[in-house]
């Protein structure tokens, strides 16, 4: 199944922005709907770079570590691994992520978000929003800045939890 965004943005969401709306497919060959974790659950919504994963393995080792602070905080994590279905795997094995992914294959989510750079690789990304797809924070990887750590998500998702009670 392709990953299939309804409609194309090129922009980064931003802090008070709504998450871009996106169907994928996990490892596993399950449909999962962004829209499926609304109203449910805050988010780390977390982007992949490719084909190395350098600057998202450490992050999501962190938040499989962290699972439980995460889910105290009525937070979930869910990632969009960009990468054939046997590469995704790999990775979701040898990390042993318990969070849902999704696999991005031909980056169409990734797009959605504007998180292609200029040679047309994926972007490494994490956004943290509230149950309603709101926009707290978001993180970026750059050559300047490295993306958030894990060790922080819990942090974020408890203050986003105590502005939407």
């Amino acid at each position: 199944m392709t990953s299939s965004p309804t409609q194309m943005r090129s922009q980064v969401p931003a802090r008070g922005d709504r998450l871009p709306q996106f169907t994928g497919e996990t490892p596993g060959g399950e449909r999962i709907r962004l829209r499926d974790f609304y109203m449910r659950r805050n988010l780390a919504l977390v982007f992949s770079d490719a084909p190395d994963f350098l600057a998202t393995r450490d992050l999501l080792r962190g938040l499989a570590e962290r699972r439980a602070a995460v889910q105290a905080e009525a937070g979930e994590a869910l990632a969009v691994i960009s990468g054939d279905a046997a590469v995704v795997r790999e990775l979701v094995t040898s990390l042993e992520l318990p969070f849902p992914i999704v696999i991005d294959h031909d980056n169409a989510i990734h797009q959605r978000y504007g998180l292609i750079d200029t040679t047309g690789a994926p972007r490494a990304a994490i956004f943290l929003a509230d149950r309603f797809g709101t926009v707290f924070e978001a993180s970026l990887a750059s050559e300047e800045q490295p993306l958030m750590r894990a060790d922080e998500v819990p942090g974020w998702l408890e203050f986003i939890a105590c502005r939407c009670t």
